[in-house]
């Protein structure tokens, strides 16, 4: 859970925006059919920006690079969520059979890693210069299209938020006319939590019962209180 006390020293965000010709972010939880988020949790977006900076990939827990930091996203556009056939082979049995997945088409995100200010302009720095490898849209066979950084933003506390949160630290949830709501359930670390969470697209409002960090609408989260889940 996000404690106030150790979040203080937070005061900038690196936002980058990046679109997918095709992204899958795995539901936690669900088996045969194979749902996607409409828009990465902080692990995934962890992954992006340590993909992007060449951090040390985790088997377990956190890549060194990304303790001490937050992270979260939202959704900018999408085509929607389309559903494909995806062919499977059973181990060790080799069977093959054919199972839907559902993947998020043609998205763009908006995508913040937050932390110290020299942190944070260190990472800055770093990305001006290239690459280390692509990221892709929660697995590898999901290409990147596009990658622009938009820059350091100001942190701030904020009860609004426009990406996602769980649906017991919700007040409330507003949306505009076209806006999408999406309710799925998320591993997390909150004691005596609901896993299912709210996510919002398309000109959706999260009111929260508390202020959390946030900046430019995105809510944000230290990857201690999720689980690090692949795939």
């Amino acid at each position: 859970m996000i404690v106030m006390e150790s979040v203080s020293s937070i005061k900038k965000a690196l936002l980058v925006k990046i679109e997918f010709f095709e992204a899958f972010f795995k539901v936690h939880y669900t088996k045969g059919a194979r749902l996607s988020y409409p828009v990465p949790l902080p692990t995934s977006v962890a992954g992006i920006f340590g993909a992007m900076l060449g951090w040390e990939r985790a088997v377990t827990g956190s890549p060194k690079g990304a303790i001490g930091l937050l992270f979260g996203s939202k959704i900018l556009f999408s085509k929607g969520i389309v559903t494909e056939q995806a062919t499977y082979i059973e181990t060790p049995k080799n069977i093959k059979g054919v199972a839907p997945i559902s993947v998020v088409n043609d998205p763009s995100y908006l995508i913040a890693m937050a932390g110290k200010e020299t942190i944070i302009d260190g990472y800055q720095k770093q990305l001006s210069t290239g690459y280390t490898y692509l990221p892709y849209g929660g697995q590898n066979d999901f290409f990147v299209k596009d990658i622009n950084k938009v820059g350091v933003k100001n942190v701030k506390l904020s009860r609004e938020i426009e990406n996602y949160a769980p649906k017991d630290f919700v007040e409330k949830v507003e949306l505009e006319k076209g806006a999408s709501i999406y309710t799925l359930p998320v591993m997390h670390c909150y004691e005596g939590v609901d896993n299912m969470f709210y996510f919002v697209s398309g000109g959706g409002k999260i009111i929260l019962k508390k202020e959390i960090p946030c900046v430019e609408g995105i809510g944000l989260y230290p990857l201690s209180d999720f689980y690090w889940v692949t795939g």
